[in-house]
């Protein structure tokens, strides 16, 4: 909880700063005008560092920035791995400790790993949330001392009239109380002064300075760790004090000002409260507010009508935040995810099918039982679905959460075809009438549970669960998980995505791609398959498309960049893999990879869940093909000649890999 208060209050502090910083701007651009136009905008700086909602609008000149830390914390779970211990490219939630000081198993290749390192901003999410709440108590208590010591000093002040106290000893005047704020004066000022002085406090009164003070000390407390929240505050105060320097000369005429310039003075010298709590007469830049006392001139009341509108205007503007344009569902032409080749749009347009088009019977490559030592899914001979394993995210669908580790198995459906899952924690399963459920971790969106992409979702969810099945689409005939998405297939042939698709990056620099409804980005598909890496489609005419994490080439596309966009990489095919897995944790042997690829030698899922016996799955990261002729052809890790080094879940390390499609003999 303390983790994602923490998360949360820096991407606030983050906008926050845009915000201060176009502030000071607007104020420097200001500094001619009254005060109080400049005090007005400090109201959406207030707004931006304690409003924990995020609310959008295209007129916005705040742009909606990523999370920050977001890919750190994808990993947040992974371990530090000893230097000699090499592992593939795996699930992290299915680590075995056990495993880590076994020496490096023999390989038929040359392979250097390169030590996973504890990230940097793990360590500093981790200690600094800590860090963090220590310095908000430290302003909490340093705040409740403060008002403490005051309320001794001015215990003995005698009351003069109304709300107003005489205290001993050299203060200078301040307000302080919320629900009843008192106005309180040092013994020795002349009828002017205390004229000037009382005007003053009373305008901060009526314009509920000494609660909005407070409030911003509340800020600056949370914040403390941005010095731009401090500069605001500092500045805050000047404008504060400065309009209302000039609310009383507006009020009293100008001929006052040499007068209340000197109470200034004189009063500036009297024995200073407490900088943040109270409205303090004599706070600030005493020198800077007698200054702008005399440059203070009346302007024209059109001006000012004009020059008000403008600062309210951008006062709203700044509130909200850019507005990020999500694409309509069912229109891939506009969806950026997508773009059509024409001759695929052509054959869109006609649907027709020629006699060379392949089909497939969909039910032979229907899953009916898969898992791993963490989690088991498996369907009976009477189409019922079971599970047993973890219930953190109540993928168990029986309407709890716990974190309990569940041996025997529970019944979660009826009438059940298909079922696949997760590594991050939720599963999906298809019925009798083509009806796609899902259940489990609803952090990521592939469960529909929210509008945009929200980062504290996306990395607590745990928090944010789906502990009952609930329907996610229709007309489905085939279904798979990514590690964060779903992609599926429907009855017309046509291919659909939705959740987060792909979110990469480190601590300012994001890249996200989020889809919070089922969307529409192939036509004319007969399979499609998916997994922790990439997804896949195979159409009618042979063609393969692929997309997602390219970072071994496994996608066949050249450019190890995340492949944004479905692309044609292979022609000619029947069939097209991109989840496979094998035993032989940690690093199965090459031949076994081998026979993966030709679907001879598959991941061998146990009846029961405490079976598995450190059994732990090996995902393989390729994509594969079969083509007419009965050949394999396969892209991605271990295939080729050349070493590189790619990023996976326990860190980076260099493999053998390439993103050309390869005969397996």
């Amino acid at each position: 909880m303390l983790e994602q208060v923490f998360l949360k209050v820096i991407n606030m502090s983050r906008a926050a700063g845009i915000v201060i910083v176009i502030v000071i701007f607007a104020r420097f651009l200001l500094k001619k005008f009254p005060k109080y136009i400049s005090y007005m905008l400090w109201s959406v700086v207030l707004f931006k560092l304690l409003c924990p909602v995020v609310l959008e609008s295209k007129i916005s000149p705040v742009p909606n920035l990523a999370p920050a830390f977001q890919a750190d914390m994808l990993e947040k779970d992974a371990v530090t791995l000893p230097e000699n211990f090499s592992t593939p490219n795996i699930n992290s939630e299915t680590e075995d400790p056990s495993q880590w000081e076994q020496p490096e198993p023999v390989e038929a290749r040359p392979r250097e790993t390169v030590q996973a390192k504890t990230n940097f901003w793990q360590l500093f999410i981790l200690y600094g949330k800590y860090l963090w709440i220590a310095g908000v108590g430290a302003l909490f208590l340093y705040c409740v001392f403060s008002v403490i010591s005051i309320h001794k000093r001015v215990s003995t002040a005698v009351h003069w009239k109304e709300n107003i106290y005489i205290a001993d000893g050299e203060i200078s005047p301040f307000v302080m109380g919320s629900i009843r704020p008192k106005i309180y004066l040092p013994e020795g000022l002349n009828e002017k002064e205390r004229k000037y002085i009382i005007l003053h406090e009373r305008l901060h009164i009526r314009r509920l300075d000494h609660i909005v003070k407070p409030i911003a000390f509340l800020a600056l407390s949370i914040h403390w760790f941005n010095p731009l929240v401090w500069i605001a505050f500092i500045l805050f105060c000047k404008d504060m004090e400065m309009s209302c320097d000039e609310a009383v000369i507006q009020k009293l005429g100008e001929t006052v000002k040499a007068d209340y310039s000197a109470s200034l003075l004189a009063l500036t010298s009297q024995r200073r409260i407490l900088y943040v709590i109270p409205v303090d007469f004599g706070e600030g830049n005493t020198k800077e507010r007698v200054r702008n006392l005399a440059a203070f001139r009346k302007r024209k009341k059109g001006i000012l009508a004009v020059i008000i509108l403008l600062a309210a205007f951008l006062v709203i503007c700044l509130a909200f935040t850019r507005k990020t344009t999500v694409p309509e569902k069912n229109t891939p032409e506009e969806n950026p995810f997508i773009e059509l080749t024409e001759d695929r749009e052509t054959a869109n347009e006609t649907d027709e099918v020629s006699e060379s088009d392949i089909s497939l019977d969909i039910a032979e490559y229907y899953t009916t039982k898969t898992g791993n030592p963490s989690q088991l899914y498996y369907i009976d001979d009477n189409h019922i679905l079971w599970g047993s394993g973890r219930n953190e995210y109540g993928q168990l669908g029986q309407g709890t959460q716990d974190f309990e580790f569940h041996d025997q198995r529970v019944k979660i459906a009826e009438n059940v075809l298909h079922v696949d899952y997760s590594q991050t924690g939720f599963a999906i399963y298809l019925t009798a009438d083509h009806k796609l459920y899902g259940v489990g971790n609803a952090g990521c969106g592939a469960l529909q549970q929210y509008e945009n992409w929200d980062w504290t979702r996306y990395v607590n969810g745990s928090q944010y669960t789906v502990t009952t099945p609930v329907l996610l689409m229709e007309n489905v005939v085939y279904a798979c998980c990514g590690r964060d998405d779903i992609v599926c297939l429907g009855e017309d042939g046509t291919v659909w995505t939705w959740g987060t698709v792909y979110a990469q990056g480190s601590f300012l620099s994001q890249n996200v791609y989020f889809i919070p409804y089922p969307q529409k980005i192939l036509e004319n598909a007969v399979m499609v398959t998916g997994g922790w890496f990439n997804h896949a489609a195979l159409l009618r005419d042979g063609t393969v498309w692929t997309w997602g994490y390219n970072s071994a080439g496994n996608c066949g596309v050249a450019d190890i960049a995340v492949v944004d966009q479905p692309t044609m990489t292979a022609e000619g095919a029947v069939m097209v893999w991109t989840n496979l897995a094998v035993d032989g944790y940690p690093q199965p042997e090459v031949d076994t990879i081998a026979l993966a690829w030709t679907g001879k030698q598959q991941y061998n899922v146990p009846d029961n869940i405490g079976e598995f016996d450190e059994n732990y799955p090996r995902f393989l990261n390729n994509t594969v093909i079969r083509k007419a002729d009965g050949s394999y052809w396969v892209c991605g890790e271990n295939v080729g000649t050349e070493e590189k080094v790619i990023h996976g879940a326990e860190g980076d390390y260099a493999v053998i890999c390439t993103h050309e499609f390869t005969l397996c003999d």
